[in-house]
């Protein structure tokens, strides 16, 4: 098999994990086995993915797809499901899987724009991602075939419960131990009020989301879970503009989420509770692997959250 390019930042993400570098060096073998399943021929792979290889290719009628093996992982296991529910509403169309090879064969995004990229005004992004996790949540799928977002927003309470314990003794710098209790009420209780249910994406960041010139603004990459829809706009609301240097205030916090909660049919307090959770979670998760300050470290997700938090206030009021 010919030997595939491996994109640093993927060797890197991957190296570290027990079964990296085995799975590293498999994938001359997937992607032949892919090649040859799928009758392609596969270009040079993207260079942004940290946990799968996707490449560019072209099939043997001529069709642009993206072939995409996942480095297995829990949260890649239903992802092939999501993209099958959706059909193409909202989110890159899948053509077809393997499950033992957690192999993707995906209709190509033309351009293919990162949200992340487009350079919109403040606005425009919001509304794009809005416009986005509208369609997916339009699309009706039932219980069962995904994880539950009880449960996995639980797991994030009880590590998130742990490691406020753990490092506020000795953290470099004051931590709100008293906004870490409330994110972890929150992960707990929020689960079981949802006015709206339903198959969320899990991630949607704007380097998640992509520009398509026949159908819009398109999701990739899901961490599906099954329950509350409010779940899903944090990374969108959080990761725009110049969020990494500047804290945005609450007011403007709430005026995203206004924008985005009626653009998609849910309740705004409820966004802006999940937010404040969420981004208590991501400042934890990373203090534990000693990212205390810099770009998305600790300082960042806990400043957000202490915004969010009083964001939830004002729009609670």
């Amino acid at each position: 098999a010919v030997t595939p390019t491996i994109p640093a930042v993927l060797r890197h993400a991957v190296s570290d994990e027990p079964s990296g570098a085995a799975w590293l060096g498999s994938l001359p073998e997937l992607v032949a086995r892919a090649t040859s399943r799928w009758s392609l021929v596969v270009g040079e792979p993207f260079d942004t993915g940290m946990a799968a290889w996707t490449a560019p290719a072209t099939t043997s009628t001529g069709a642009d797809v993206v072939l995409k093996l996942s480095f297995p992982h829990d949260e890649a296991l239903p992802e092939a499901a999501a993209l099958a529910a959706w059909r193409g509403s909202g989110a890159a169309e899948l053509l077809d899987a393997d499950e033992s090879d957690q192999a993707l064969l995906l209709r190509r995004v033309h351009p293919g724009t990162r949200l992340v990229d487009a350079s919109l005004a403040v606005k425009e992004h919001l509304v794009a991602g809005a416009d986005v996790l509208r369609r997916l949540g339009a699309v009706e799928v039932g219980p069962g075939l995904f994880p539950d977002l009880a449960a996995v927003a639980g797991e994030v309470a009880d590590a998130t419960e742990e490691r406020a314990a753990r490092l506020a003794p000795t953290a470099p710098y004051p931590l709100d131990v008293g906004l870490f209790a409330h994110a972890v009420e929150l992960l707990r209780s929020l689960p079981a009020g949802a006015d709206r249910v339903g198959l969320a994406h899990g991630d949607l960041n704007p380097g998640n989301v992509l520009r398509s010139d026949a159908n819009g603004w398109l999701a990739i990459d899901p961490k599906p879970v099954w329950g509350d829809l409010a779940w899903d706009p944090w990374p969108l609301l959080t990761q725009v503009g110049d969020w990494v240097d500047v804290v945005a205030q609450p007011p403007d916090l709430v005026a995203r989420t206004r924008l985005v909660a009626d653009g998609v049919g849910l309740d705004p307090a409820r966004v802006a509770a999940w937010c404040t959770a969420r981004s208590v979670a991501s400042g934890l998760w990373a203090a534990d692997r000693g990212w205390w300050t810099g770009f998305r470290g600790a300082d960042g997700d806990l400043a957000r959250a202490l915004a969010w938090s009083r964001a939830t206030s004002l729009l609670s009021a």
